[in-house]
């Protein structure tokens, strides 16, 4: 079963954090009063030796080019050794005997949490120490909490976000004589457009409209939750995903030009940003990074359509950092995990072209700023990025990707597409698929 890039969110920072780090110019004052009230210790933490030993899915090489500089010249005294899942191939079990003490985790996604952290006994609740150090919530843009707050502790804390966009092909709406889409448009108003894009062209088959549907499930807009944490069984038979499919997967896909091509290869990224076949695609901000290699060469940027006018766009899909169980020194750890969460690192990431987690317009306001010849206007892109406000977090269950990867995914989302199945029928056997495969592997796992 892959790991779940939805988020499991947490609670956090304070805006005595946010004086300390930000452009006071007295980043090294830890003394500074929270917005609570509460003292950060009496500890010049930045100053002082420790060794940080951290875990996590991040790659050595973003590892060494994008975290460690920074860190190294916020913390002087600290070392750092990085465990890298991606590198390194070490899986969370062999970490564990591997002997080494953790004292945090780096790029964590939502989902870990559950799938790995606590089941291995890892996660640490941080609400003493985020007390301690003049941590509190109220500056993180809403929607990245509830999803890493578990029985009131809270065990991780955000410090970037994927936001979801649509994407789109200037060069296929102007071939079509066809109107550019619109920040704020409704699905309705998206699939309407969508539809004087689809046809068959020169033995081609140009499709309006299409998503990574696994990564719009973990974020949809309508929160829904894959698995009943309870029962464990399968929650997918229900009027809210009655609605996202009958709405993004039927709807969308009654052209027979798509089933046709469904049928002979269904859709991917290729079909959007390397064959160019495909007019909008909604995915998330990652793209925008790399978009010299990721994006058709003529694109352009809006809001993820909603529901409703005016509704909410996606859930967070952020990364999370956190405090292992293991550590002997967690206050350095805390300070490690502040620094990244504060405005002075979340400004100059920003400016790098990392969506922040602040709710602060002043750092959303510089999102590609050291970007030269960014080929789309920037005001555009920041519009586009934070139209809509964030859908409430869904619940999460350890076992939720056997249902987006498995049941959805693999089994009925193709077949409602290539014009097989109808919503009702593929629901009713996403549930059944969905609650025999959890049970074995609820079975598997004990």
């Amino acid at each position: 079963m892959k790991k779940s890039l939805a988020v499991l969110s947490a609670i956090a920072v304070s805006a005595g954090l946010l004086a300390g780090c930000g452009g006071s110019g007295d980043k090294g004052n830890v003394n500074s009063p929270s917005p609570t009230g509460q003292e950060t210790p009496d500890v010049d933490y930045k100053n002082m030796s420790a060794e940080i030993n951290i875990y996590g899915p991040i790659c050595r090489g973003t590892w060494e080019k994008e975290f460690l500089p920074l860190l190294q010249e916020e913390f002087p005294n600290y070392k750092f050794n990085l465990t890298s899942e991606c590198s390194d191939k070490l899986e969370i079990e062999e970490a564990i005997t591997s002997g080494i003490k953790f004292d945090m985790f780096i790029d964590v996604a939502a989902g870990q949490l559950r799938e790995e952290f606590l089941p291995a006994e890892l996660g640490m609740p941080m609400n003493d120490l985020m007390k301690k150090h003049g941590i509190d919530t109220f500056v993180f843009d809403e929607g990245y909490l509830d999803s890493v707050t578990i029985d009131g502790n809270v065990y991780l804390l955000p410090y970037s976000n994927s936001n979801f966009v649509m994407y789109y092909n200037k060069d296929l709406f102007d071939r079509f004589g066809v109107e550019y889409p619109w920040n704020g448009m409704t699905w309705d108003e998206a699939i309407e457009l969508a539809n004087k894009i689809t046809r068959n062209e020169g033995g081609t088959s140009y499709i309006g409209l299409w998503m990574s549907t696994e990564h719009y499930l973990r974020v949809n807009q309508l929160s829904q939750g894959f698995v009943d944490p309870e029962t464990n069984k399968a929650t997918v038979n229900n009027e809210n995903f009655r609605t996202i499919f009958t709405k993004l997967f039927y709807e969308t896909t009654r052209n027979p030009v798509i089933q046709a091509r469904a049928k002979e290869k269904f859709f991917q990224h290729a079909d959007f940003n390397r064959d160019y076949v495909i007019a909008m695609y909604v995915y998330t901000t990652g793209w925008l990074k790399t978009h010299a290699t990721s994006l058709p060469p003529n694109w352009g940027v809006v809001s993820v359509p909603t529901f409703e006018k005016g509704g909410p766009g996606v859930q967070t899909y952020a990364k999370y950092v956190g405090l292992a169980s293991t550590t002997d020194d967690p206050d350095a750890a805390m300070q490690v995990i502040k620094y990244l969460i504060g405005e002075e690192y979340q400004t100059l990431k920003a400016r790098q072209g990392d969506m922040t987690v602040l709710n602060n317009k002043q750092i959303q306001d510089q999102f590609f700023a050291e970007v030269d010849n960014f080929p789309v206007d920037r005001q555009e892109l920041i519009e586009a990025v934070t139209f809509n406000k964030f859908a409430p977090s869904r619940p999460f269950h350890r076992l939720d990707e056997v249902v987006i990867e498995g049941a959805f995914a693999e089994d009925v989302i193709p077949e409602i597409v290539r014009g097989n199945m109808d919503v009702n029928t593929a629901l009713q056997q996403a549930e059944e698929i969905a609650n025999a495969a959890l049970q074995a592997e609820l079975e598997r796992t004990q």
